[in-house]
């Protein structure tokens, strides 16, 4: 009986066999191209995790170091996406196979499932169904998986391509974007006239160095603009994202000169700078004026902000030793390389970051030391101080008590005028004609020692509501009958533009009528050049 049955079912078998192994065949592949596009979709969603491995992608920041690159890790964008989707392709093409076709071998040690194929000889060799039978059908299966795992990789291989043509537009893409937006940055820069400068070593600062703000970091980035570390953003070595445009607020980080560290202006890149040196003899009353300026500058609705920790904590201590009470007790200039006060004026784009620069009387009296003044090379308009109280006829009309209260200069102010227009020639400062295209505010201090009715009459005694010009005429007038007239002719022979003005410590706090005079607002100077910078 039982070689009548295997003889029927070898029959059956002969008979239906075309149909059975193709069916076979036909399992066999759809079964390995499905295992392909599992293990496809498996490893992209391995490979493209965000927390996943990073160690073949060669993004860790560098080392801190003075020349070296950033202390920021690679943009994953930038490149390192393509060697993930490398990383996504290989180990597709090796799960793949060996789940379909290699399997385990004898000498492995580790416990790997075996291969379909594997498992299908396997159960030819238990099966009790005949060689006839089994042989063929293990052939199908075999060749059904072994076919269908190529037309997966085939697969595979081809959307890869679909897929990999896509990256690296998106890598392009970002490499453009970054490329790009820094173009666009620089040329707004450019078009809004917005430079730094350091206040301490007065060098153009074209790539500042910026600190990390995270605590207990503080790593300096020197060259913090979209590129491969980050298009908007890059991330620090300590995991803090940056931002790489100061419309993101980059301006908002702090800044250090890249040649001498020294600190720079807060958002020092988010307005036109204007660069104002104030220059004056030794105790003409420079350093009290600009506190005076600043002060009614900070009074004003029109928007004021210290850009510079330093200038705010000098200015607070003047008001602590009361300067707006007692002049004399004013912080004298230091006699080494100036530093600049830094202050925002204006609000929106009539915003502008002011450079006040205070060098000391001693250097004022040198060329030389002038002309090695870096600062002046940014120059865009001048305060020139004038003490009346150092004017010879002045002196002599002047009461003594008067005179020891205000503590007059001794330096004439057209020999400082002289060595200033001098260092100025040796700058090689731009011409409209014969005169030099900068701006000046002749600043005439000490005013409320002209109130004295024994001395010398103010310059606008007599004024009522006068328009700039009026007062600008009544100084000009004043300063001739006092014997000033080649100091006039000299100012007006060197410059385009020249105004003067009368101000007073007193007026500090609020412009008040002293005696039927009123003096200017001590921050007139400095908004006149102000204005005058954007017509020269």
């Amino acid at each position: 009986m039982y070689v009548i049955f295997v003889l029927v079912l070898a029959c059956i078998v002969l008979a239906i066999s075309p149909y059975v192994l193709g069916a076979v065949i036909v399992i066999g592949a759809a079964v390995a191209f499905c295992i392909g596009l599992v293990e496809y979709v498996t490893a992209a969603f391995a490979g493209f995790a965000p927390y996943g491995a990073i160690g073949h992608l060669k993004i860790e920041p560098p080392e801190q170091s003075e020349t070296g690159p950033d202390p920021a890790y690679r943009s994953y964008y930038a490149g390192p996406v393509l060697l993930d989707y490398r990383k996504v392709l290989t180990k597709t093409f090796e799960q793949m196979w060996s789940k379909v076709v290699k399997g385990k071998s004898d000498d492995q040690v580790l416990a790997v499932p075996p291969s379909l194929v594997d498992r299908v000889w396997r159960w030819r060799e238990t099966t009790e169904l005949p060689g006839a039978i089994s042989v063929p059908l293990a052939v199908a299966a075999t060749v059904g998986l072994v076919g269908g795992a190529l037309g997966a990789m085939g697969f595979v291989a081809f959307a890869s391509l679909v897929f990999l043509a896509l990256l690296v537009a998106l890598v392009l893409g970002a490499l453009l974007t970054a490329g790009g937006t820094r173009l666009v940055e620089f040329g707004l820069l450019f078009l809004r006239g917005i430079t730094l400068e350091c206040p301490s070593c007065h060098e153009r600062v074209t790539r500042p160095i910026y600190r990390c703000p995270a605590p207990g970091c503080g790593a300096a980035h020197r060259n913090l603009v979209p590129g491969t570390a980050g298009v908007l953003r890059r991330t620090c070595r300590c995991q803090n994202t940056l931002p790489t445009l100061l419309a993101l607020g980059k301006n908002k980080l702090s800044a250090q000169c890249g040649s001498c560290r020294h600190e720079l202006p807060l958002k020092g890149l988010s307005a036109p700078t204007v660069h104002i040196p104030v220059i004056a003899g030794p105790k003409a009353g420079k350093s009290v004026f600009m506190h005076s300026a600043v002060s009614r500058l900070m009074l004003r609705d029109d928007g004021f902000e210290f850009a510079d920790p330093r200038a705010k904590e000098s200015f607070e201590r003047n008001i602590e030793l009361g300067v707006h009470r007692d002049p004399s007790r004013a912080l004298k200039t230091a006699t080494v390389k100036p530093r600049a006060y830094n202050v925002f004026v204006g609000r929106s784009r009539a915003r502008r970051l002011l450079y006040l620069y205070d060098p000391a009387g001693e250097h004022v009296e040198s060329v030389d030391h002038l002309a090695d003044a870096q600062f002046l090379a940014f120059t865009k308009g001048v305060v020139f101080i004038v003490d009346p109280f150092s004017l010879r006829q002045v002196r002599s009309d002047t009461d003594r008590a008067v005179l020891g209260k205000v503590s007059a200069s001794n330096t004439a102010p057209k020999e400082v005028l002289e060595r200033f227009v001098e260092a100025l020639a040796e700058r090689g400062f731009s011409r409209r004609g014969n005169r030099i295209n900068v701006p000046v505010a002749v600043v005439l201090t000490k005013c409320d020692g002209l109130l004295d009715p024994s001395g010398t009459t103010h310059p606008y005694a007599g004024l009522v509501r006068a328009t700039r010009d009026e007062r600008d005429q009544a100084i000009r007038a004043w300063l001739a009958e006092v014997g000033q007239r080649a100091l006039l002719t000299s100012l007006d022979n060197h410059f385009g533009t020249v105004s003067c003005f009368a101000v007073s410590y007193q007026d500090a706090v609020e412009v008040a009528e002293h005696d039927a005079v009123v003096n200017d607002d001590p921050a007139a100077p400095l908004l006149w050049l102000l204005n005058r910078k954007e017509e020269v």
